[in-house]
Parts: C-alpha cells; structure tokens; sequence
C-alpha cells in the first residue's frame, strides 16, 4: 500500500552539555566519553517537559506536510518518558495543535525501539483505509530520570523530539517490517522503585532511575541489527546494497560503525546525529531522517531501513521506499 513520509521535523531544547560540562558533574572526561560512544555533546531540557518538545517537533513536521492539524486522523507518541502517567503525550499534544477531538491519540512505549513500533502501528492504520494523515512523534525528556552520579549512563542521554507525517497517499510504500520482543531483567533500563509516600512497602525505596548493563546491552543490539538485516535479505531477496539509507537507533556510535563495517557498507550509508544529541531514545530516529533530509540527502524513490533496539527487550525494522 501506499505510504509516504509527508513531512518531518525536529526539536532540541537550547541547553547544550558538552563533554567537558558533563566532567563538572560526573568523574569523567570528553576522551573517555567520546572514544566509547562517539558522543561530544547532548541538549538537556531545563524547563521543558516532554509533551513540550514533542509540540515543537509537531509543528515543524505538519509545515513540512503542508497540512494543519484538522488534516491529522490520529497522533501517536512513542516515549518512555511521559509528562505525567495520564493525560498521555499525545492528547496534550493534539490539544496544543487544535486537531480534532474525533481523532485516535495514545502513547506507546518501545523505549528506544518505540518510534519503529510506531511506524508498525501507523501502518497497520493507514491499511485499514480508515486513516488518511498520522502524525508520529519521538520524544523524550531522559534528563529528569538520570542518575548524574553514575557515569556508565548520564554521559550517553539527551532531550529531544523528532515527528513524521505519515500519509496513505503518494508514490512511497512500506517494503518490509518485522518487529521483536524477548526478556531480560538485566537489561532493564529502570531500577525497581516505589512512590515514595507508599503506605503498603518500605519506604527504603528510591524513585526509579535510569540504571543498565552497557556490555549487555551493546551485545544485545548487535545481534538485533545483524538478526534483523539477514531476515530483511533472506525474505525479501534484497540486500543493504539496495538501500540508500540506513538508520539506526542512535545508541553508540560504535554500534552504527560495527554494523556497516561487517555488512562490507561505506559509513556514508548509515546515517549518524549522535555526536551530537546522544541517545534520545524514541526520538534519535525521527531527528535523523530530518537531519537527513536537512541535508539535502532525501529524495523520492529513495529506500531506507529503520532499526530500532532497546530496553525491554525490544527491537524492530522497517523499511520504506519514500
């Protein structure tokens, strides 16, 4: 079926950390960040909350769309890092951007495989004939769940939000996907924690932060991209060669430069913003397809692959010719 990226955008909050900030914080330095993550800088949203990024990412996407908000036939957010439990992401969201109140809008949380699994539902939608524009945001206020006493993870998480206009008409088409779940406790990204004013358990309890095995991690996130770039190939009789893009999960730049190097593929293919921005979690692959087409380097016809991999654990691809 048809299915077009109609329009893009991005938003950062203006609060840049460098390396060398993150050292006045943490027991570290730009050399020991950069040279195990390919990190040098992140924005950290101070006064922000997610719904807020995820607004501004809105709006520049649905300018790119050349549509209003009324056109929109549902929003869908994919973070792990809400505003609050309720109302979701994505009716503050549509409030903000005056659409309709006849529209479906949720979050979803694939943590840092959830802008995929959101394209996987903004599909399986745009089938059903139902749903003509779906607007779906990547965002994500990582900052406010940090541990800036631990170095192994508050060096590698940024703020930021990046959405995509996703319509059922136009010459693109979805090409493959699959997605994929499996469990690992120790792999979680959350450490157990409590509300603190719980009567029912120990009030030894600490609120959760983001806490994770980065060995673990990183050997889970290559054998995803490996298992799910030989699945792509084995079914679809297509190989890398036949994309123009590819875009993963900005995790580690170490990970990004594995997989191209193994699958015998330049470093120009594999499209990186981490430098930059760090792990936004939901929100990395939708900045780096606005990166992507901000740099003159997206055209029609074009196909890419999208994989995302995270807590959970969870991971997934999508390929799209746009």
């Amino acid at each position: 079926m048809s299915f077009t990226l109609k329009g893009m955008g991005s938003y950062l909050p203006s609060a840049t950390f460098t390396n060398d900030d993150m050292a006045k914080i943490v027991d570290t330095n730009h050399e020991w960040i950069h040279s195990r993550s390919g990190i040098s800088s992140r924005h950290f949203a101070t006064e922000e909350n997610t719904h807020d990024l995820a607004i501004q990412a809105a709006k520049i996407a649905l300018t790119d769309a050349n549509l209003n908000a009324v056109d929109l036939d549902a929003i869908l957010v994919a973070t792990f890092t809400p505003s609050e439990i309720t109302p979701s992401v994505a009716c503050r969201v549509a409030d903000a951007l005056e659409a309709r109140d006849d529209i479906l809008a949720y979050d979803l949380n694939g943590a840092c495989s959830g802008f995929v699994y959101g394209l996987e539902t903004a599909n399986a939608l745009l089938s059903t004939g139902k749903y003509k524009h779906i607007l779906l945001i990547g965002a994500e206020v990582i900052s406010k769940v940090l541990d800036f006493s631990d170095r192994r993870t508050c060096i590698l998480f940024g703020d930021g939000a990046g959405a995509v206009v996703l319509s059922n008409t136009g010459e693109g088409r979805s090409l493959w996907s699959k997605t994929y779940r499996k469990f690992d406790a120790k792999c979680s990204l959350f450490a157990p924690g409590v509300p603190v004013n719980n009567p029912l358990v120990s009030h030894e309890a600490q609120p959760q932060k983001v806490q994770m095995d980065g060995t673990a991690i990183f050997q889970f996130a290559i054998e995803a991209i490996q298992r799910a770039i030989k699945e792509f190939t084995q079914e679809t009789g297509m190989t890398l060669d036949d994309l123009d893009h590819v875009v993963l999960h900005q995790a580690n730049q170490r990970i990004t430069s594995y997989i191209a190097k193994t699958f015998k593929q330049t470093d120009e293919k594999f499209v990186s913003v981490i430098e930059d921005i760090g792990n936004t979690s939901a929100a990395s692959i939708p900045i780096a397809l606005t990166a992507l087409k901000r740099d003159n380097r997206l055209h029609p016809g074009q196909k890419i692959m999208m994989i995302g991999f995270g807590a959970g654990l969870t991971y997934g691809a999508f390929v799209l010719s746009v």
